[in-house]
């Protein structure tokens, strides 16, 4: 009890640095990340994204991905920057789609697996305001929270890892998590390309003097990164979960779906339990949510729609599936497109993000 009386202060910057190995680093293995260090090109413009005393945002972005790449690759993950240097033919302030170029990194990335696009797109930046005492970490996603299921599964443990990494002062001031409609009405620009699960880092404000001259420093950096790394361990350790393509027939004016899902955990202690959430699995055709059942010895989700009448036999639908697992942690990729042909079968390909074809021109 002693101790409690004498408990230390939150803003401990002095603290040594520690950067053990975390032991779940395993399950980062095989994820494909792509890292996007925010705002380099414009280093000749006066005051462009600089602290007080001329501290570069752009520099401290990409010391921080060098530094979190080399603790994601170390645990077996694949990383790619959007810029090795000031700039690259993608990520660069002075073209003007920058974001869409950067977002399409992510969106095209050859997978080890043969197939294409990144787990998750990460855009790294630092914060800025007119009130200088501001600085607290926020982690931003793109337009309405189920928009972005699967990038808030691991935007949440990164946010809150920063705040205890970090110790900035403003921790606890707001929410960690922000929808980036809440700047602009049509998001960060960054994001809303995004065809992946994406999210957006500011780790703390370096308009702020003192962390300014803390983002200085090497190993403050190194503690950011660490803290970033801390919370993908501990999304990859939460599992992805998914399913297999759904099967979509259509007979006697019923649409049947049927798909087998998977929990996205290994095979631990317990597996042999249901580890998906009955309240989470849903189905829903052209946005209507329809009656759906789930076996949990076959992990089986099978779900009927009636079918109209007048319905054209040779069209095409939206097919979402829902399911998250006893981590809170949400199925990827959700939507499908179904093209139904006139005896009856379907071909199911798997779409986008929700936000897909949300572009709007001067974006």
């Amino acid at each position: 009890m002693s101790w409690l009386d004498r408990r230390d202060p939150f803003e401990d910057h002095a603290r040594p640095l520690s950067i053990p190995r975390h032991p779940a680093e395993k399950y980062l293995a095989g994820k494909v990340i792509v890292l996007d260090p925010g705002h380099g090109g414009k280093a000749d413009v006066p005051g462009y994204k600089r602290g007080p005393t001329g501290v570069r945002e752009a520099e401290v972005n990409l010391r921080v991905a060098h530094l979190l790449r080399r603790l994601l690759e170390d645990a077996g993950a694949h990383v790619a920057l959007t810029r090795e240097s000031e700039v690259s033919d993608a990520a660069d302030d002075r073209l003007p789609d920058t974001h869409r170029r950067r977002a399409e990194i992510a969106n095209s990335y050859p997978r080890p697996d043969g197939g294409t696009g990144a787990d998750l797109f990460i855009s790294l930046h630092h914060n800025a305001a007119s009130k200088p005492e501001a600085n607290y970490p926020s982690v931003w996603f793109h337009g309405e929270a189920d928009w972005s299921e699967p990038a808030l599964d691991a935007a949440l443990p990164v946010g809150h890892r920063l705040g205890a990494e970090l110790r900035c002062s403003g921790v606890g001031r707001t929410g960690i998590l922000m929808s980036d409609q809440q700047m602009y009405a049509s998001g960060f620009a960054v994001l809303r390309h995004a065809r992946v699960p994406a999210f957006l880092v500011e780790a703390s404000f370096f308009s702020n003097p003192d962390e300014e001259q803390r983002l200085r420093d090497a190993a403050y950096n190194l503690r950011e990164a660490y803290a970033i790394y801390l919370g993908l361990v501990e999304w990859a350790y939460g599992g992805r979960p998914t399913q297999s393509i759904p099967a979509v027939t259509l007979a006697d004016g019923t649409l049947t779906i049927t798909a087998k899902l998977d929990d996205g955990l290994p095979g631990w202690w317990g597996a042999d339990r249901q580890r998906t959430l009955d309240s989470t699995i849903a189905v829903y055709v052209d946005g209507r949510r329809v009656f759906a059942t789930f076996d949990p010895a076959t992990k089986v989700v099978t779900a009927d729609a009636p079918w109209r009448s007048d319905a054209s036999p040779d069209r095409s639908l939206e097919l979402r599936v829902h399911h998250a697992n006893l981590y809170k942690h949400h199925n990827w990729p959700q939507r499908y497109a179904v093209r139904l042909a006139a005896d009856g079968t379907a071909t199911v390909t798997p779409m986008a993000g929700r936000h897909a074809g949300e572009d709007r021109a001067g974006s």
